[in-house]
């Protein structure tokens, strides 16, 4: 495994990823930015997340080893020829007993054999286009989709054609355009997460496997001890999170052509590395209170962050509540206008002057967790003094603009679940260093 896969909880307890079943290869990809979706450039709706597979499996978490009694430093391990090698299942992670397998690759004289590689590559495959990265992929497409200025010109070309003849009307035809485009999306992306192969994979596998051999070497040079019923407690552990059995999760693994001591192997390096990465660097992280502060401060949506007020200013374009596509064209049309001419929050209430039907608002400390979203992502991550995109409510067109923040104190809570974050963050880039000399001082022999 590599350095980058280390995380920690919010205990600053390590965490290893785990991306083990195919099955659900998409359903993390929606859950976060259907949540919270953007909306299309003058419209706004709260939509329901498309339904999803099972989903994936959690997170490894693996509370710090007790303190091991000091092994004495293994004796070299004999070179081995490549026409004579079996694979094994132990620290290797190899393949099937008594099965026959070239070396590929050695590793300060230890071996990755074909089988090895075979075994990894169908793994990374497995985990294509799930977990964190095919979560990005998915919120950076749908942003990408958002911002496209023809998603609203379509949009309007599919209200002309639809005639809403109420607003209730406009809001559902919306709601279903927007559902449509995130299912039309995330088939696409489910589509593109199954091209290519094993072979896609394979050079990935090599590289892995290297960094697993090396974070082992140093783990035991460092006299870290780490046994099988660690490893297997961990498997366990894997099972329990995606709240099957162990001997579910090892079919469900073996019906994918995995072998579980693949999972075993790349759990075991993990293991070491985190014990060597505390041992030899967790003297020199040192987060302080105002790099907490600023963390905190910095932090928006919901995942743990601090509570937002912020001084915003609102203009509404009332849509009578029986309408024809021109007049919800023409309010659309009058908000953007206003967009552009808006300078910054000293003339807002300026901009609605002589406009029918138009209503200024200053809203005063509003705490961001009452504006639905996605209204309320927009503004959290618009700067002071920008409009954001008109959106189409209940009440008509509304226009925001954000004019200032504030961070509200938060609890102790919050503050050690920031302290957690940068820990892990500071390990990772000690771990990334030390791994990368480890490479370098490697004599390394691909056959």
């Amino acid at each position: 495994m590599n350095s980058a896969r280390i995380q920690r909880d919010r205990r600053g307890v390590v965490k290893v990823a785990s991306w083990m079943v195919a099955g659900a290869v998409m359903a993390s990809a929606g859950m976060a930015f259907a949540q919270q979706t953007p909306s299309i450039p003058g419209l706004v709706v709260t939509t329901t997340p498309p339904a999803q597979p099972r989903e994936p499996v959690a997170p490894l978490r693996t509370d710090p080893a007790p303190p091991k009694a000091a092994k004495p430093k293994p004796a070299p391990r004999p070179r081995r020829e490549a026409s004579t090698a079996p694979a094994t299942s132990g620290e290797a992670g190899g393949g099937a007993p008594g099965r026959r397998q070239g070396i590929v690759i050695l590793v300060n004289d230890e071996p990755i054999t074909g089988y090895e590689i075979e075994q990894r590559a169908t793994l990374m495959a497995a985990g294509a286009g799930g977990g964190q990265d095919m979560r990005a992929r998915a919120e950076a497409r749908w942003k990408q989709i958002i911002q496209d200025p023809k998603t609203n010109e379509r949009f309007q070309q599919y209200l002309r054609e639809k005639q809403p003849r109420s607003r209730d009307e406009a809001v559902a035809l919306q709601k279903q355009y927007i559902g449509d485009m995130q299912r039309n999306m995330l088939e696409q992306l489910r589509r593109e997460a199954r091209v290519g192969s094993i072979q896609k994979f394979r050079t990935q596998a090599q590289e892995e496997l290297i960094d697993e051999k090396l974070k082992i070497q140093e783990g035991k040079r460092n006299s870290i001890a780490i046994s099988e019923d660690d490893v297997n407690r961990a498997f366990v552990d894997m099972a329990q999170r995606n709240k099957i059995t162990e001997a579910q999760f090892t079919e469900q693994l073996k019906s994918q052509g995995i072998d579980p001591a693949t999972i075993k192997a790349r759990t075991r390096a993990a293991l070491y590395w985190r014990d060597v990465v505390r041992r030899k660097y967790g003297h020199q992280i040192n987060i302080n209170d105002r790099d907490i502060d600023r963390f905190v401060e910095q932090s928006g949506g919901d995942k743990g962050a601090p509570a937002v007020e912020m001084q915003l200013h609102k203009i509404t374009l009332a849509v009578p509540g029986v309408i024809d596509q021109s007049a919800l064209a023409r309010r659309l049309s009058e908000a953007e206008q206003l967009r552009k001419r808006f300078r910054g929050c000293r003339n807002t209430q300026e901009l609605v002057k002589g406009l029918p039907d138009a209503r200024f608002e200053s809203l005063a400390n509003q705490a961001a967790s009452s504006i639905g979203e996605p209204t309320r992502s927009l503004l959290l991550n618009a700067k002071d003094g920008e409009m954001v995109p008109p959106t189409l409510a209940s009440t008509g067109v509304e226009l925001y603009a954000v004019c200032g923040r504030k961070t509200v104190k938060v609890d102790e809570e919050k503050r050690l679940k920031a302290q957690a974050e940068l820990t892990m963050r500071e390990f990772d880039v000690v771990s990334r260093r030390h791994l990368r000399d480890l490479r370098a001082e490697a004599l390394i022999e691909k056959r």
